[in-house]
């Protein structure tokens, strides 16, 4: 067997770059004694991962009577990955390290184009961005991700209602993005990146839900991602949050669907008569102004919000309920969230004091979708590796 598919080998590579992924600082001898492999391979290993860039050394540090211990750590800078999250009127584009850190970003309006027409102006985008901000640097792959319902094996948007996408072959119209290209769905992608950079660096159980222009949910079980059979699950859109609510296209009335999306939020400001407000943007705009009315309209999403949390709460009971998306935006809205899953739930004050909020900004839902290529780097970087190999002999 050769040792480019020597399985033994890529899974000796992936564990200890995910071990100095999860610990920084720690040197060839620590992750040795943490993986159960001998140092000498980790010696070799890492002087791989160190020429082409995907981990980088600090200055020896001295450990008592033997030698100095070298700390090593994911190098931040040298290699990017790339990015996007596909919005119904706005895609995000990013380019980060290995560390979710943005180096550049850009977003793209399509309102109103087709899926062709908008992949097309994203790919523009993308070729710009990496031309104007890449400065030479390899970027490993794409990550997408979406509202909706996506088979990730096939790279296929099954139905964004949001967009008015349906059966789209994503990863084919992509395919002109840097490769390797994975598409998942915007609650995956949150999770990903919760498991990397968020809370779930604290804890390994917990729910996220994302509400957005689209609303998905995902749990995240000793720090695995469930998926469920047919990748299907996380599909909260239909939880009735209010009988009396808006008719949803299910055939009922107060779906989350239609009373906490951005565009329910945007549909009762309209019920009010408010014509300043065209899109979620003026929301944000007249709520920073401290507009009372436009304020209890967010409340009330907010406290829609909380209705779905204490129901998936109490069935699923997780160590913490992640909430990201638009709510997550305004980190003081977070009591009154908790305060309303504490009132709906069975678990009461148990249950509201597990919920948090997403580390959340402008570029998030991007940041999320990068983190999905993220994970691919960590879980084959020998793959990756051999990538870099070829890209400089092709040169």
């Amino acid at each position: 067997m050769t040792r480019r598919s020597d399985p033994a080998r890529a899974r000796n590579f992936a564990s200890v770059l995910q071990e100095i992924f999860a610990e920084p600082g720690r040197s060839r001898k620590d992750i040795a004694n943490a993986i159960g492999i001998s140092a000498a391979s980790v010696t070799s290993i890492a002087a791989s991962l160190l020429e082409h860039r995907l981990i980088s050394e600090s200055a020896p540090v001295a450990a008592g009577q033997g030698r100095p211990r070298v700390p090593l750590s994911v190098d931040t800078d040298s290699n990017l990955v790339m990015g996007i999250h596909l919005g119904p009127r706005v895609t995000g584009i990013v380019l980060t390290g290995l560390d979710g850190v943005a180096k550049a970003s850009v977003l793209v309006p399509h309102s109103g184009m087709t899926a062709a027409e908008a992949f097309e102006l994203v790919i523009a985008q993308a070729e710009t961005l990496v031309a104007d901000h890449a400065d030479g640097r390899p970027v490993l792959g794409t990550g997408v991700a979406t509202g909706g319902i996506v088979d990730r094996e096939q790279g296929l948007i099954v139905e964004n209602a949001g967009a008015g996408w349906s059966q789209v072959p994503a990863q084919r119209m992509l395919e002109a993005l840097p490769q390797p290209l994975v598409l998942d769905n915007n609650a995956r992608a949150a999770a990903q990146s919760e498991l990397f950079y968020g809370q779930g660096a604290k804890e390994s159980d917990f729910l996220l839900m994302v509400i957005t222009s689209d609303l998905g949910a995902v749990l995240v079980s000793d720090g695995q991602i469930r998926a469920g059979r047919s990748q299907h699950a996380g599909n909260i859109a239909h939880i009735q949050v209010d009988a009396a609510g808006y008719p949803c296209a299910c055939g009922r009335r107060g779906c989350l669907q239609v009373m906490a999306t951005d565009e329910a939020t945007v549909r009762r400001a309209h019920d009010l008569n408010r014509t300043d407000v065209i899109n979620y943007g003026d929301i944000d705009r007249l709520y920073d102004a401290g507009d009372a009315q436009i304020r209890q309209l967010v409340a009330q999403r907010d406290g829609y919000v909380a209705t779905a949390a204490a129901l998936l709460f109490d069935l699923l009971d997780p160590g913490l309920l992640v909430i990201a998306g638009t709510p997550a935006e305004r980190p003081e809205t977070l009591a009154h969230v908790q305060r309303t899953v504490t009132e709906k739930s069975v678990q009461q004050g148990v249950a509201g004091q597990r919920v948090v909020y997403s580390s959340d900004h402008e570029l998030s839902l991007s940041i999320f979708a990068a983190s999905i290529m993220v994970n691919e780097v960590l879980s084959s970087p020998l793959a990756f590796i051999e990538n870099l190999q070829q890209l400089v002999s092709a040169k």
